[in-house]
């Protein structure tokens, strides 16, 4: 039997490609307000609701009533105990599953998410016995849980076979049953679920959620579909053993289908739409899954957001675009260079060019928050690069100035756009003198050892030891030499390397945490100031491959990403966001990320293809 409080902490997720999903715990005791069996976007791929929380079911086995239900109430109250008799538990790629044994009777129970659409489908199969479930229902952002809320729930039955749940006389959500049942009106609140995950992050922890009706079936068998909108049933998938199937399969759990075009989610539960972690994380979860015509879709709707030659960071529930980052940009031609390699597809670099031309030409001149200095990018404003942790208007990272990554990123893309031009014929301007004027200036970010993380507006530099000096190695064009590049290497290994990625901060530095634990602002300190990112060790990888050239040393690679491996192997192919910087390496963070999985299958496939 596995004991409550550690079930709070085994959670699952199944993504429905639209931005919604379905999630609870193995013993569906919800723990966080992100926790629902049917979680919506009402502006799809944005602004996701919960709206059917979870369910309250039972077995009745001659008169006697078993519950197969748990929850957390007021803090330390379990109620009811269906933990108790939960046997075993069964992660698929679409579908979970439990299997109860209660006195005299097993029960099973499978949860299917129908892809592409906002439902799911639950089958209850018992030996014997009836089931009975009771739907717990709300309707608010995931982001906030509700203890009281102006306007009323109601339902209206329809053929027998259909309910829709109305919320201030709105319909919000459909239950249609498979199998005859008896609708036994209810009409009760219950008050007071404990979430105890964020309780422990300092969010909101307690809420009520209202049931309208319950479900009592006629025979030992029940089936039915809760929905909003249009649904179409799914088959069940089962999980591929293998890890390159099994990356595969995930990672296209990030890619949404939304209201303008596809998109991709950078992370669950929380996480929306990036700009910076769409490009970045766009050749593992599209280009290894010869998924061109969406990357295209993306690539295009974001550039006609194009904005003085920046990209949106983010968009907001009304689909207003957020611009902030100044590297995004830059890793969206990385990432097209990357497309171009994978396809040939020169009529769509044409299709595109003068976009990429815009963002060059904007960055060279300068558009009020990139300035330009001998070559080097400096920006105005934070946060305006990947390490954008803040709270209370306060950046704990600001890096105002020239970033080392900015600039490695700059001096790439002024490249690629070289070798492009001479494909599609375009030579209005020498993007190869450009890239090599910046080469000369990045010497001001060498260090004593490896490289300097930023240059502030009065070119002091900060002897921050951070994994942002590896992209001056790791991408396809490096600007300094191969003596820096080694020495800069061992540098990252000696003080950043870990078993599950790359830390965010040498632990000499005093302002290095290695948790990431406690209140918004507790975390928000430690973000980059420690914590293990996984998606660095896509670029810690490209560097080896670029520095070592021994095939066989190459295919020892695989050593380090093998504890990543294991994660996503036991995790049904996800990765989370991070790991806190002390062993165990506590998972942190969304618990599924997608530049995390991408960059470890991106990893994988670049070792096992080396020769």
């Amino acid at each position: 039997m596995i004991e409550p409080e550690q079930c709070e902490e085994l959670e699952w997720i199944l993504p429905l490609g639209t931005g919604g999903y379905s999630s609870s715990t193995i013993c569906g005791m919800n723990s966080r307000t992100y926790h629902g069996l049917l979680v919506s976007p009402q502006n799809p791929p944005h602004m996701r609701f919960v709206i059917l929380s979870k369910l309250e079911d039972s077995l009745i086995v001659r008169d006697e009533e078993y519950p197969i239900s748990t929850n957390r109430y007021n803090f330390n109250v379990y109620h009811p105990e269906g933990y108790k008799f939960l046997q075993s538990f069964i992660r698929g790629g679409n579908f979970v599953s439990w299997i109860y044994n209660l006195p005299g009777a097993t029960l099973r129970k499978t949860l299917i998410a129908n892809k592409g659409t906002n439902s799911i489908t639950l089958i209850y199969e018992s030996d014997k016995g009836k089931i009975k479930l009771c739907p717990l229902i709300t309707y608010r952002s995931h982001h906030l849980a509700l203890k009281s809320r102006p306007g009323f729930f109601d339902y209206k039955i329809i053929d027998n076979n259909l309910i829709k749940i109305l919320y201030n006389n709105k319909e919000i959500i459909n239950f249609e049953l498979s199998n005859p049942a008896k609708i036994l009106s209810s009409g009760y609140w219950y008050y007071n679920f404990f979430y105890r995950l964020d309780y422990e992050r300092g969010e909101n922890f307690l809420e009520d959620l209202y049931n309208p009706f319950c479900l009592e079936s006629i025979g030992n068998t029940f089936q039915f579909t809760v929905y909003q909108g249009e649904y179409k049933r799914s088959s069940i998938v089962h999980l591929k053993k293998d890890i390159i199937p099994l990356l595969s399969y995930t990672s296209k759990d990030f890619v949404v289908k939304g209201k303008y075009g596809w998109a991709i989610i950078a992370g669950y539960h929380w996480f929306d739409e990036w700009g910076r972690d769409t490009f970045i994380s766009m050749e593992g979860l599209l280009f290894l899954n010869a998924l061109y015509d969406i990357a295209r879709n993306i690539i295009n709707r974001y550039f006609s957001l194009l904005e003085k030659g920046m990209l949106p960071n983010n968009f907001l529930y009304n689909d207003e675009p957020v611009y902030l980052g100044i590297d995004i940009s830059l890793w969206a031609i990385n990432t097209i260079y990357k497309y171009f390699i994978y396809t040939n597809d020169t009529e769509f670099i044409k299709s595109i060019f003068q976009y990429l031309v815009e963002i060059v030409e904007n960055y060279w001149k300068g558009n009020g928050i990139v300035h330009n200095y001998n070559g080097l990018i400096f920006h105005k404003g934070y946060p305006r690069t990947w390490m954008d942790a803040q709270y209370s208007d306060e950046s704990v990272t600001p890096r105002e100035g020239a970033a080392v990554e900015v600039n490695a990123l700059w001096y790439n893309a002024l490249m690629i756009m070289d070798f492009l031009s001479s494909f599609i014929g375009y030579n209005e301007y020498n993007f190869k003198e450009m890239a090599n004027q910046v080469k000369s200036s990045f010497s001001m970010f060498y260090a004593e050892n490896g490289l300097y993380d930023f240059l502030d507006w009065n070119l002091r530099p900060d002897h921050s030891i951070r994994p942002n000096q590896l992209f001056a190695i790791s991408l396809p064009y490096s600007p300094i030499e191969e003596k820096k590049a080694k020495e800069t290497l061992l540098l990252i290994e000696r003080e950043l390397l870990r078993p599950y990625g790359l830390s965010t901060l040498s632990k000499k530095d005093p302002r290095y945490i290695p948790y990431y634990r406690g209140n918004r602002e507790s975390r928000d300190k430690a973000y980059h100031n420690g914590p293990i990112w996984p998606w660095l060790i896509g670029s810690y990888i490209d560097a080896k491959i670029k520095l070592e050239k021994n095939p066989i040393k190459i295919k020892t690679l695989l050593n380090n990403i093998e504890p990543l491996l294991n994660v996503a192997i036991n995790n049904a192919g996800y990765i989370p966001e991070i790991f806190e910087d002390i062993p165990p390496y506590r998972q942190a963070g969304c618990i599924a990320q997608a530049w995390s999985i991408s960059e470890t299958f991106r990893s994988v496939n670049n070792i096992l293809n080396y020769s």
